[in-house]
Formats: structure tokens, C-alpha cells, sequence
């Protein structure tokens, strides 16, 4: 089964070596166009570049790259974080954490401070508007480390989490999911480990730990999976719900156990107010879809339901994906989007907002569509025309 490490191997390579155009203070930028910006790919690795098309809409514009696409392929990736139409890039390269905009065609640098506390960006969560959680390993993967960022300031507070669970006889490095949340005083975030042979444990843990003391309390292990539900910000496999709920998907590994075998994919909760997971929930994506999930897409789209990316074929190991709905309550599925052609993926290429959720869809032909998903109406519309013809769309992110 594919899960996109080919994709993440090339886009890895990308950590991004130049400096980017700085405001100092002169003329006021204006910001990109539209209120949501699209991640495309032309070209494949390692001759590949990045651009950002701006949309005003997502469900009646005709966007092409030609005069309006902005490229940033010596200056982010799609793993940055995105909030308050403000884009967060830490640069493991040159130990650089940055605050940017796209303004007047180009990447503008807001902020940049120096930055080395991890060693990539596992995870991240917001605790509010202005505070940003980011936690990852370092050492060589020996410790799990923390980072709180006043986004406002762009000062930053570094840490390491005490109070893990010893890496096992056998095992050399911790992993860190980029499945954090936050709710109620407590980071939930989970953690496996590695050996020599990139072989991951035959479980997984999930830590609760405070929060602003970061101070582990509950740990919890369990052994149907391996693994993490992602290891990166190009990706989104957890969120909490409006009951407080935390859902979050696993697993984000090659191979587990002996060597020889993929985990299973399932998906947990942690009910609002516990520090460990439902014993009661474990859903396996094979047992109510009949088909894996996707590595990587994972979203809540309100009134108790998700969707949910799954792979459909794999053919000479090329994939293609559709989408469910998935009723979080009991863990079933609603209905799989047959509406929606079966394309070829990136990594965060689906938006939710206000009970829709809006999917881009690669096609491989020279033009491709936004196709969107209206939860209350339980209908599929065809959306947004993208015309040019790319080799990915890794984000769709909403701007203002």
C-alpha cells in the first residue's frame, strides 16, 4: 500500500535554502489575491516547482497559474502552518523560524528568529490566537521537545518533555506524531519508536501532558497499530470536535512488528475530560470501508460526522483516492463521495468550513475542479475549474 513517502522523500529535499523579501516598512503590501490560496506542484522531483494560486472562491472562479501564481520553492513548503492569513516556516536548514504573507506576487517575511529546538516539526496545535505549540525530537531522537510561540513577538520558549516512557530494549529513537491537540490543560500527542532498520514498535503510545507546565502525566499504550497518525505539518489526522472530543487516526509507519508488513489504520477518541483513550473505541478503516485510508486526511466537518481520504487502487504502485463520510459517534460509515472523481492525492488537499468540505481533485488532464461537499444538504456540487494541468495540489487553505 502506498502512503506518500515518496511524495514527503522529494518534498523533504526541499528545506529550503534562500531568503525571502522583507517588508521594511515602506509602501503597504497588498496581500495576495483571494481569500484562499491553493498549493500546486509543476513538474516532478527533483524537478519540481511550488506555486500558490489565490481564489476568491471556492465554487464558481476559473483559476489558472498564468498572472497569478506566486512561487515559493526556495522558501517554504507545504508543511508551514497556516492562521489569521499568516503563513509559520520553520527552515531546518539555516535554524530559522518565520512568520510570512504572500504579498504582490512574492513571499514577504514578516518576522524570522533563530530557531534549532527541534529537529523537524513533528506536531503543532494552537492553545490561542496568539499562542502556538510546536513539539518534535531532537538529540538524535533521544528527547521529545517543546516550543511555545507568541506569534505576535515571535519570541519563543524551548523545552524538553520529562516523564516518557523509556525507549524499549531494541529500539534507538522516539518518533513524535503530528497528531497534537489541546483541550481542557492537557497536550495530547502520540509517540512511537524506531530501531536501526526503520522498523516501528509494535504499539503505540498516547502521552497526555500539561499544559503550560508540560509535565507527562498519563501514557497510554495499546498494540493493534504501530505508529503515528502523521509526522509532519504537510498533513491532518486528528482534531477536537465541538463536544471537546478528540479524534485522531493512526497508523504513520512503512513497516511494523516483524519487517515485513504495513499496520493497520485505525481510529481512536479521547472523550472530554479523560487523559487517555475511549477503551471502548477502535475503529479499523478496513472493516468499515473495505478499502485502507489515505495517509494523512482526517478532518471534522461538524454535527458529528468527518471525512476521510481512502486509497481505491494502486496500480504499478500509483494510487488513486476517494472520500467518506464517517459517523464519529458509533464509528461507521455514512456513505462514501461517488460523486467525486477518483484522482490522484496531496497531502492537506481538502477544506472544511461551515459543514462543507471543499476537495481538490487531481485528474491528470488540463483541467482539474474543487468538488464540494454539503454536509446539511448530504450533496455534491462541482466547484472552482483549476486549468493548467499539475502534478500535485498539496494544501488548500482558507486566507481571511
Amino acid at each position: 500500500m502506498k502512503r506518500l513517502f515518496k511524495t514527503i522523500s522529494g518534498l523533504a529535499c526541499l528545506l529550503l535554502l534562500n531568503a525571502c523579501s522583507k517588508n521594511d516598512g515602506g509602501t503597504t503590501p497588498t496581500t495576495n489575491k483571494g481569500s484562499f490560496n491553493l498549493w500546486v506542484q509543476v513538474g516532478s522531483w527533483p524537478n519540481a516547482n511550488y506555486y500558490v494560486l489565490g481564489l476568491n472562491n471556492l465554487t464558481t472562479d476559473t483559476v489558472t497559474l498564468s498572472g497569478n501564481g506566486v512561487d515559493v520553492t526556495s522558501i517554504l513548503n507545504n508543511s508551514v502552518i497556516s492562521r489569521g492569513g499568516y503563513y509559520y516556516y520553520y527552515n531546518t536548514t539555516e535554524g530559522r523560524f518565520g512568520k510570512y504573507q504572500l504579498v504582490n506576487g512574492a513571499v514577504s517575511s514578516v518576522k524570522q528568529v533563530p530557531f534549532t529546538n527541534l529537529t523537524s516539526l513533528a506536531g503543532h496545535t494552537w492553545i490561542n490566537d496568539s499562542t502556538l505549540v510546536m513539539v518534535g525530537a531532537f538529540n538524535g531522537g533521544k528527547n521529545v521537545n517543546y516550543s511555545t510561540v507568541n506569534v505576535n513577538s515571535m519570541t519563543i520558549t524551548n523545552g524538553t518533555f520529562t516523564g516518557l516512557p523509556a525507549i524499549p530494549t531494541g529500539y534507538t529513537t522516539y518518533r513524535v506524531g503530528g497528531d497534537i491537540q489541546y483541550v481542557n490543560g492537557n497536550l495530547f500527542f502520540g509517540i512511537t519508536y524506531i530501531n536501526g532498520s526503520f522498523v516501528a514498535y509494535p504499539g503505540h503510545v498516547m502521552v497526555q501532558a500539561s499544559y503550560p507546565g508540560f509535565t507527562v502525566g498519563t501514557t497510554t499504550a495499546e498494540s493493534r497499530t504501530s505508529g503515528l497518525g502523521n509526522t509532519s505539518g504537510y498533513f491532518a489526522t486528528s482534531f477536537v470536535d465541538k463536544n471537546k472530543d478528540m479524534y485522531y487516526l493512526t497508523s504513520w509507519v512503512s513497516k511494523w512488528a516483524d519487517g515485513t508488513a504495513n499496520a493497520p489504520i485505525y481510529i481512536y477518541r479521547i472523550k472530554n475530560g479523560q487523559t487517555k483513550p475511549d477503551d471502548a473505541y477502535h475503529v479499523k478503516v478496513t472493516d468499515i470501508l473495505s478499502r485502507e485510508a489515505a495517509s494523512g486526511l482526517f478532518m471534522d466537518l461538524g454535527n458529528g460526522n468527518a471525512i476521510l481520504k481512502y486509497i481505491e487502487t494502486t496500480v504499478n504502485n500509483e494510487s488513486t483516492y476517494g472520500y467518506a463520510i464517517i459517523n464519529l459517534a458509533n464509528g461507521t460509515q455514512v456513505r462514501k463521495l461517488t460523486e467525486v472523481p477518483f484522482g490522484g492525492s496531496g497531502e492537506r488537499n481538502v477544506l472544511v468550513e461551515d459543514g462543507k468540505a471543499y476537495i481538490a481533485v487531481l485528474s491528470g488532464t488540463a483541467k482539474d475542479y474543487i468538488w464540494v461537499y454539503d454536509a446539511a444538504t448530504d450533496k455534491v456540487t462541482r466547484g472552482t475549474q483549476i486549468q493548467g494541468g499539475y502534478n500535485s495540489f498539496s494544501r488548500l487553505d482558507k486566507m481571511n
